[in-house]
Parts: C-alpha cells; sequence; structure tokens
C-alpha cells in the first residue's frame, strides 16, 4: 500500500478523498472534479413506480447529463429496474434515494426545504418556463400509463405540465424529464442563484465516486485505519 501522510485540520472525508485519490488516474480524476463543478441538488427527481427497464435507465441517463445530482426512487409496488445497456452507467454517478412510500420521500424532501412539484396534464400550474426556481424543487414523475398516484397529486406544492399541440395526451416519462429539466437547468445556469454543491457535499459524493471505481477500495480503507491508529 501507498504510505499516506494524515494532514492537520482535514475532515475524515477529506483524509479518505486524498488517501483513495493515490489509485485514481489524473485523467479520471480532472473529469470527476469537472463533473462536480456542474452538478447540482437545487433541483431533484422523484420517481414513482417507473420500472420498465428502458425508461427507469433513460431517466438515470437524463439526470446524468443534466447535472442533477440527486434521484429519488418510490417503490410502492414495482421495483425500478434500470438497464445498464441504456444507462451507460450514469447511475454510478448519482446519489440514487428509495422509498417504499410516496409519503416518506415527499417528507425528507420538504424537511430538506424542497417544494415539491407534480408534473401532471390534469391540474393547472405552471411550466419549465414560469416555474420558480426561487428555493430548490423537487418533481414528481409517475408512469406514461397512469402517471402519478392520486396521494403525490395531493402532497404537491404546485403543479408543473408540459405544453402539448397534438393528439396524444401524453409525452414517453423519460422524454418529460428531459425536457423539463433540460429547461429548468438551462434556466437556473443562467440566474444568480447560488446551484452549485457545497463543499463539504463536493468531498462526499467525490469519495463515493472514489469508492466506485477504486478496486478494493473496502481493504485499502482498512489499511488506511490501521496506519491512522498507529499515528
Amino acid at each position: 500500500m501507498v504510505r499516506f501522510i494524515f494532514a492537520a485540520k482535514m475532515t475524515v472525508d477529506e483524509e479518505l478523498v486524498a488517501f483513495l485519490s493515490q489509485y485514481v488516474t489524473e485523467n479520471k480524476k480532472s473529469k470527476m472534479a469537472g463533473a462536480l463543478q456542474q452538478r447540482t441538488r437545487h433541483i431533484a427527481v422523484v420517481l414513482e413506480e417507473i420500472y420498465q427497464p428502458h425508461n427507469a435507465s433513460a431517466c438515470l441517463r437524463n439526470c446524468d447529463c443534466l447535472g442533477v445530482q440527486d434521484l429519488y426512487i418510490v417503490e410502492n409496488r414495482n421495483s425500478y429496474q434500470p438497464n445498464n445497456g441504456v444507462s451507460m452507467g450514469s447511475a454510478k454517478w448519482l446519489s440514487l434515494h428509495r422509498y417504499r412510500e410516496t409519503a416518506s420521500a415527499v417528507a425528507t424532501l420538504r424537511n430538506q426545504g424542497y417544494r415539491i412539484v407534480a408534473t401532471t396534464p390534469n391540474y393547472e400550474g405552471y411550466d419549465p418556463v414560469s416555474l420558480p426556481l426561487d428555493q430548490p424543487v423537487a418533481l414528481l414523475f409517475g408512469t406514461e400509463e397512469r402517471g402519478l398516484t392520486e396521494k403525490a397529486i395531493q402532497s404537491a406544492d404546485d403543479y408543473l405540465c408540459l405544453p402539448m399541440y397534438g393528439f396524444t395526451q401524453s409525452y414517453n416519462i423519460s422524454v418529460t424529464v428531459a425536457i423539463t429539466l433540460y429547461r429548468l437547468v438551462e434556466r437556473l445556469r443562467d440566474s444568480e442563484i447560488h446551484w452549485q454543491l457545497e463543499e463539504a457535499d463536493k468531498t462526499k459524493i467525490l469519495l463515493e465516486w472514489y469508492r466506485r471505481i477504486v478496486r478494493r477500495h473496502d481493504l485499502l480503507e482498512e489499511e488506511f485505519w490501521k496506519e491512522k491508529e498507529n499515528t
């Protein structure tokens, strides 16, 4: 194992990041640092009962491509089953939060200061151009067949509907997520809102990323703690 010099005034997460960075190539470190600069938690996505592998995977990919870090997965009845061939490995770069009940996910997000916004064509509300972004927004998406459950709709603070000018009543769920996020993320980036991650969040996420790409990171970290105890 490469000997690690412990620095003063570093948090444990920072020490672990510095330690594991010894096993990450400079190219990967550079790409991760660049991606972290573009990540946001000002917008979060909640997927309720999305179980079709293709759609689930495409939603993951949309979030990663547009820099949305947090994806909340609600599995009231159906298991969320991404297809790695479609997601292109995007799952390992996202923070996935799984819940068995919609109410629990909504309560968690509301306690974190998010405005809960249900995407539905059946209620008057905002569109991606007019939705306020003055506080963090959690967007709830449901299945194409049934949309969001009534519980999810009733728990929302606001509603959002995508404009449609044809005969069909809804977009594919992955398309809905992509269109909505693209417009909101662009607006956010053009605003004066502080949408970037806090430094502590960057460190925690980077640590998770390193752990996902460093082989046998668990054994390496055991050695890290042993060495730390002996210093």
